[in-house]
């Protein structure tokens, strides 16, 4: 059933979510990219094996693909630019995580402790100086509150400048002043179907504009914001379903 159709104004009438015991699911979850559809094991199956569950954004200006390891293993390999993979589940409960280059040099790392049965995007994005790499691992909570869809915005650019995410044709901000190398945490909105812009208050940056995106209750949406070589910029939108049973009890607690 498609989503109701709401203005603008309503549109950004938004509910921030608790986002408490929220990343471990009770079902399998269907996550869309611009490279597919794939499907991942639920939350309580993976904690039930001691195991969480890990995907890779390749926000890097660089147009080389990427890899990632976990410790000795290898997670991910060539991961084009602007690449979203689908959730693969890791044994251990403190990673480290390597992200390789061209010739397999190591580009970036991270020392992360994880939880299990949760859920976690990694971003590589650039460093401070906009000339390295380094790897953000942010937790995803991915259900929303009944009939709601739920949204998220991740500035993985270089550079100074802050972002807004809005509807278009609104002057109000579903997410204001978003730095670089952040995400805004999630927030519940009533679904819709909007054509969305990615402001900077960098002068003469033109936004970036997301066309008809449709917010469908009961899904999460994750928008990264990527930088090119060139200056400028392009979004990356993704979404996740949980299929079946939204919680067990026990994570409702």
């Amino acid at each position: 059933m498609s989503p109701q159709r709401y203005t603008a104004a309503a549109a950004v009438a938004v509910l921030i979510a608790s986002g408490c015991g929220r990343s471990r699911t009770e079902g399998p979850v269907t996550t869309r990219t611009p490279e597919g559809k794939s499907v991942s094991p639920s939350g309580a199956a993976a904690a039930n094996e001691g195991k969480s569950l890990v995907r890779l954004v390749n926000a890097l200006p660089d147009r080389s693909p990427v890899s990632l390891t976990a410790g000795d293993s290898a997670l991910f390999t060539g991961v084009a630019a602007e690449g979203v993979t689908p959730y693969k589940e890791i044994k251990r409960n403190i990673v480290d995580f390597k992200l390789r280059g061209p010739a397999d040099s190591t580009i970036a790392n991270n020392h992360e402790t994880m939880a299990d049965g949760a859920r976690y995007t990694i971003v590589a994005l650039p460093d401070d100086n906009g000339a390295g790499a380094r790897l953000r691992v942010l937790k995803d909570e991915v259900v929303p509150d009944a009939g709601k869809a739920r949204i998220r915005l991740i500035n993985a650019t270089a550079g100074d400048h802050k972002v807004d995410l809005a509807v278009r044709g609104s002057r109000e901000a579903l997410f204001s002043g978003v730095r670089r190398g952040v995400e805004a945490g999630y927030k519940d909105v009533d679904p819709t179907t909007a054509t969305f812009e990615v402001r900077s208050d960098e002068h003469g940056t033109k936004p970036v504009t997301i066309k008809n995106l449709e917010l469908q209750p009961g899904r999460a949406y994750t928008i990264v914001l990527v930088g090119k070589r060139s200056g400028a910029m392009d979004a990356i939108t993704f979404d996740d379903t949980v299929t079946g049973t939204r919680l067990s009890d026990r994570d409702k607690r």
